[in-house]
């Protein structure tokens, strides 16, 4: 099932109450006004339509990116470098030390062979003295092979505990990148959406210029900074991805700044 017998199928309004998306934004998505619609709300408005419909508009997509010259973002995930390099490292340790119990090997038994060589004595005496050799090589042979092992474990326990410290490191480090990864989405407009017929009177905080309305049709106001006074909240306010839905009869005030909105009280002034 494509986009235009998918729209087809279902009535805006079906639509609109199962996905919680306003009409006239899927008005501007069916009959393909691209430019209406900023890519991040379009983005966000298929998601949830191909999530609750369970279909794909991928089509629709491709249509949205070349009517608008947008090109998809390429996720980047390069997850497994980390990984690589700390399995690097635990190769270049390992070998190191094994290059070490060698060379320790190799230093004492060149060391006894030093000995027996410089040793002279008469012929009755060296049965006694091999005898001796004998029992001294098998004792330092001995000790040899402990002490590599007893450094070996002291290693691979250092070892183990630098690879610790750099797992909790890693850790306590994610969610301080995953917060500075957060982005405020500022929108470009705001639209009114009156469920009936509504005055209300908008004040833009960057030009100080004042709109006022009494009308029944949306309303697309220019810019992202709004103070706005509604006469009733049966509204709904589509703030950058923010479906804001006052649902009351009693007069409303909200400030719209920066990608976020909250209610005021009646003092307030911008």
């Amino acid at each position: 099932m494509n986009a235009d017998q998918f729209f087809e199928k279902y009535s805006i309004e079906e639509i609109s109450k199962r996905t919680k998306i306003s009409p006239i934004s899927l008005r501007f998505i069916k009959n393909k006004e691209y430019e209406k619609i900023p890519r991040v709300k379009f983005m966000g408005f298929i998601n949830i339509i191909q999530r609750e419909f369970n279909i794909d508009l991928s089509d629709l997509i491709e249509e949205y990116n070349t009517a608008t010259n947008s090109i998809p973002q390429k996720e980047e995930t390069s997850k497994t470098k980390p990984v690589k390099k700390e399995k690097n490292n635990l190769i270049f340790i390992l070998s190191t030390i094994l290059l070490l119990i060698t060379g320790i090997i190799i230093y004492t038994y060149s060391s006894g062979n030093k000995k027996n060589e410089t040793t002279e004595e008469t012929p009755l005496e060296i049965t006694q003295l091999e005898t001796n050799q004998t029992k001294e090589n098998t004792v330092t042979e001995n000790k040899n092979e402990i002490t590599p092992t007893n450094n070996q474990n002291e290693i691979t326990q250092n070892i183990k505990k630098e690879s610790e410290n750099e797992l909790l490191t890693e850790e306590v480090a994610k969610p301080q990148i995953q917060k500075n990864q957060k982005k405020v989405i500022i929108p470009q407009n705001v639209t009114i959406i009156p469920n009936e017929k509504v005055w209300f009177k908008a004040v833009n905080l960057d030009t100080n210029k004042s709109f006022e309305y009494l009308t029944s049709n949306p309303k697309i106001l220019p810019g992202s900074n709004y103070f706005i006074k509604l006469g009733h909240g049966n509204v709904t306010i589509e703030y950058g991805n923010k479906i804001i839905e006052p649902k009351t009869k009693k007069i409303v005030r909200i400030l719209l700044k920066n990608g976020e909105y909250k209610y005021v009280n009646k003092g307030f002034r911008p």
